[in-house]
């Protein structure tokens, strides 16, 4: 009788200790529906993703992501490609973030890495004027992945360098962007993979920006990418083994969404083959 006791004074005592620490976890997401147009055919998809954070202490944080994948409105597919793709635990320690566990990666300004399901340990800090941040582990075929990123800025100029190695494959990249005139930004990125000997591009000058109801923006670039000079992990899969102009355009429909327009006028690295791409996607926030 004492040890039934004992046991549900201590189940009691866990439960209360978990309910006062996780008594209010912050709930966001967000949502869109996507229409594309390209060479093998047209689709209309939609994607819903919900992120539940917590904090524990001062220095240590939970956060964990649902994500519905793209499921196509088209075919009417039966099934949805869910996934939690982000769980991680997090810790501040000092000026430095300490990342445990299923989490997203980015690099640069998208070109070499825009992935999500990277299990294993990411670090961020920061010295003075430069950033630096840092991860190792596995992707979600297991294969291994390094990468190691540092930026600092000089005035109006963010310039940055990084590092990437997917199982043998090595990439590096460069990227900068500075204020050109009122309200325009010049963003240029340039990455090579150095195990293959392939390297790529992209120019843009972006005008405006959009934050708030009625904000609108529009960007025209220009980019020129060998055929694996990306990875699959790239923040468009238009960009690898093509070249070519795009233009962008966003506009605030609320505060919390967004019509957003590309539209590719490319071909294939070689020219031999046209690459041209139309993208609408209307996205909320949560």
């Amino acid at each position: 009788m004492k040890k039934k006791i004992l046991a549900a004074a201590v189940l009691a005592a866990m439960t209360l200790s978990t309910a006062s620490v996780f008594a209010s976890p912050a709930f966001s997401g967000d949502s869109k529906i996507e229409f594309i147009n390209k060479d093998s055919g047209s689709d209309l998809s939609s994607r819903f993703r919900l992120n539940v954070d917590a904090s524990i202490d001062e220095n240590l944080n939970v956060h964990a992501r649902y994500n519905t994948g793209g499921y196509s409105i088209s075919d009417g597919a039966a099934t949805v490609d869910a996934s939690i793709d982000q769980a991680y635990i997090g810790a501040i320690i000092k000026d430095s973030e300490i990342r445990v566990g299923r989490q997203s990666l980015w690099l640069g300004k998208g070109m070499l890495m825009d992935g999500d399901a990277f299990n294993g340990v990411q670090v961020a800090t920061g010295i003075d004027n430069v950033a630096i941040t840092a991860f190792t582990g596995k992707d979600a075929n297991h294969d291994k992945t390094t990468q190691a990123e540092i930026g600092t800025s000089f005035g109006n100029v963010n310039v940055g360098a990084n590092y990437l190695k997917l199982d043998d494959t090595k990439f590096y990249g460069i990227n900068f962007d500075t204020k050109v005139a009122e309200n325009t930004v010049l963003n240029v990125e340039y990455v090579k993979n150095t195990t293959d000997k392939n390297d790529g591009y992209i120019a843009e000058l972006k005008v405006g920006e959009a934050v708030k109801k009625g904000d609108f923006d529009y960007a025209v670039s220009y980019r020129n990418i060998e055929d694996g000079a990306v990875t699959g992990y790239s923040t468009d899969s238009q960009f690898n083994d093509s070249k070519g102009f795009r233009v962008a355009a966003n506009y605030k429909v609320s505060d919390n969404s967004t019509l957003n327009i590309k539209q590719d006028i490319a071909e294939n690295n070689a020219g031999s083959s046209d690459k041209k791409f139309t993208d609408i996607t209307f996205s909320v926030n949560f």
